[in-house]
């Protein structure tokens, strides 16, 4: 029975005795980051520490959102990715370890002079275990194994970031959704009004004293009409907005639910951005740039390493017999054997320095992608910074303007009523109130929407996977 240990002891004791990985070794490369925000002194405070669900407060919202991360099929895929991603590392993983296969040979064969003279017939039944490693001694096995394993890393990464953006999709469509409700009770009530102006136009036209002419009434009509086509266009944009949100939801288009208005919907006061550089470990789309990177440098070793020779070890043991019967039997004989063997690069074109310089431009393109990344991260981070800051004082403005105007209508009514203005002031006064109650809404929208954003841009969103998990484990 020692001798069933030799083979892999010698090839274990050799595999000990490898050097280092040829290639270079990661390092982070050198940026030029900020110090601090443009509209906001650096902190170590940031939006992004907070959970989706405290920030997302509407129970309905919530709701969806937890629904999406479950059955949302961008979700399942980016899962069914990461399971791809780990079998392809575990494959790779597997070089690193001898290969054992079982062999067996059945053999009949006859021995002396041509049919029909006399011979002699021989059968013979061989069991062999075969065993064979290939010594990594340049690292190239080991290069390839990091390369794969940062691969499936970012595969992993990459699922976060579709987690994210599905939050914040979700939560985006659906403050729109009740932006648009807002803006239809808005449309809604203009239109009541606007019909109670017609009624009244008419009958003060039809009492032929001519305080109101036909203009005035024609004038109220076009108003009206006005406001029906605003309204089809807003049901319009809200069954739209309804599709958009149950596909993201992971359903077929339905009626979705609602929860708080728009008006209600909470926006925090303290939007802290936190420190610039902590944005490349918060978000999941950077770090999946640098896995890539990290992926591609250490492609450039595997590379290399077919520069030098490589050498590979091949062992057999087993049992033979000319009787099946008897091929387990102890006393038979047995036979072994262990083949060492190198091969090394002589004359090929070019294509190792060729390949290695494809690995390279490789390289400095997964450069290039994470520098650029991380260039948009930061512009992600300003434009919604900024969103909210001047948001905030537009909406404020924008309060000022309806409160302006629906004041503007009521005078215009009274003077209407007094006979010392035209009609055409009231319309003035009707169709510029209700334009300013719309962009009001939309900017709120719009608001809430930047706080979004910036949630987003900053890293945040699920901290633990409600969806799907990967099938396999590396």
């Amino acid at each position: 029975m020692k001798r069933l240990f030799v083979i892999p002891a010698a090839l274990l004791a050799a595999g000990l005795l490898t050097g280092c990985a040829t290639g270079p070794d990661y390092r982070r490369p050198e940026l030029a980051l900020p110090e601090t925000w443009r509209l906001e002194a650096a902190g170590t405070n940031t939006l992004a520490d907070l959970p989706w669900a405290s920030l997302y407060r509407d129970p309905v919202l919530s709701g969806l959102i937890t629904e999406a991360l479950t059955n949302n099929l961008d979700v399942r895929i980016a899962v069914a990715r990461i399971d791809e991603a780990i079998a392809a590392y575990r494959i790779q993983r597997a070089d690193l370890l001898p290969a054992l296969n079982g062999s067996g040979r059945y053999t009949k064969a006859r021995v002396g002079n041509l049919p029909p003279l006399p011979g002699a017939e021989a059968e013979q039944f061989d069991l062999f275990g075969v065993l064979s490693y290939e010594l990594d001694v340049w690292g190239r096995i080991r290069r390839l194994n990091e390369a794969a394993k940062a691969r499936y890393l970012a595969t992993e990464e990459a699922a976060e970031v579709v987690r994210v953006s599905l939050v914040a999709g979700v939560a985006s469509t659906y403050f729109q959704l009740r932006s648009l409700d807002r803006q239809v009770e808005i449309a809604e009530a203009t239109l009541v009004s606007r019909s109670n102006s017609l009624e009244l136009t008419r009958i003060k036209f039809d009492d032929g004293n001519g305080i109101v002419s036909e203009l005035d009434v024609a004038q109220a009509l076009t108003q009206v009409a006005s406001t029906k086509s605003s309204i089809a266009s807003l049901r319009r944009a809200v069954a739209v907005t309804e599709n958009a949100l149950a596909v993201l939801v992971g359903g077929a288009p339905r009626t979705m639910p609602r929860g708080w208005s728009i008006d209600a919907q909470w926006g925090p006061d303290d939007v802290p951005a936190g420190l610039p550089s902590d944005l490349l470990l918060r978000r999941p789309d950077l770090r999946a740039a640098e896995q890539q990177l990290i992926a591609a440098n250490a492609d450039i070793g595997a590379a290399r390493a077919a520069y030098f020779p490589s050498i590979s070890l091949t062992g057999a043991l087993g049992v033979q017999s000319e009787e099946f019967d008897d091929l387990f039997d102890t006393g038979l004989s047995r036979a072994w054997n262990i083949t060492p063997s190198i091969t090394a690069p002589i004359f090929n074109g070019g294509k190792i320095r060729t390949g290695v310089r494809v690995a390279e431009a490789r390289q400095r393109t997964a450069l290039a992608t994470y520098e650029q990344a991380i260039q948009t991260a930061f512009r992600e981070v300003e434009d919604a910074l900024i969103g909210i800051r001047y948001l905030r004082e537009q909406l404020a403005a924008d309060d000022e303007v309806v409160a302006a105007e629906r004041h503007r209508l009521d005078l215009a009514y009274l003077r209407y009523e007094g006979g010392v203005a035209s009609y055409s002031d009231v319309l003035d006064a009707q169709r510029f109130l209700f334009n300013a109650e719309l962009a009001a809404v939309q900017t709120r929208n719009d608001l809430l929407n930047a706080t979004v954003q910036l949630y987003k841009a900053l890293g945040g969103g699920p901290v633990e996977v409600t969806g799907p998990e990967p099938v396999y484990s590396p």
